[in-house]
């Protein structure tokens, strides 16, 4: 029985460990093309966005699933992932606030949401306190995707609907984070903050 290539088994070993960071990289490069579709105004273009912006959420659950099965999330990748994400949420949503499909207080709602608690998130691990993603986090943002999915496929009543539970449970579960969080760092003592110059 022969053995396998070790160069071989080394270059799948590679793209295997590099492919959460791809697939992240995927949904920044596809955020610009789904914007463009948006103002490509046209219900032909809108499906296509809508179809584009799927296969960027399909790939948000893809990176992380292939980033446990092999080992291979890092910090970096983490970050990397985080940003894709809110990158891609935020530009379609501001760009459907220009397009007048949705209100501005909408737009305002995630993205402000999604801006606070990275803030919180960020100060917190700086404190040594780590707040992994929860089921309402990660619920909400399967809701959001969705919503937004189905906001850019039709502007029909129902989707509102979607968009509207999307928009609490993201309003919820922001401050879920809030209270756990703030309940974490309670417990820790302040940090030494320099005298004001």
């Amino acid at each position: 029985m022969a053995c396998a290539d070790p160069m071989k088994l080394h270059t799948m070993s590679f793209w295997l460990q590099s492919l959460p960071n791809l697939l992240t990289g995927l949904r920044v490069v596809l955020t610009p093309v789904i914007v463009g579709l948006m103002f490509w105004d046209g219900v032909f273009s809108n499906h296509i966005a809508a179809i584009l912006f799927g296969v960027a959420a399909i790939s948000d659950v893809l990176d992380g699933f292939f980033a446990r099965r092999h080992r291979s999330g890092t910090q970096l990748g983490i970050f990397f992932d985080l940003v894709g994400d809110k990158l891609l949420v935020a530009a379609v949503l501001i760009a459907a606030v220009e397009l007048e499909w949705i209100p501005s207080w909408v737009a305002l709602g995630f993205v402000g949401r999604e801006i606070f608690v990275m803030g919180m998130r960020s100060y917190a691990g700086a404190q040594g306190v780590t707040v992994p993603a929860g089921h309402l986090g990660k619920m909400k943002m399967m809701w959001q995707y969705i919503a937004i999915g189905g906001l850019l496929w039709d502007r029909a009543p129902m989707i509102w609907v979607l968009v509207l539970f999307a928009f609490v449970l993201t309003i919820v579960s922001g401050i879920h984070y809030l209270i756990t969080i703030s309940k974490e760092l309670n417990n820790r003592p302040a940090p030494d903050v320099p005298d004001p110059i």
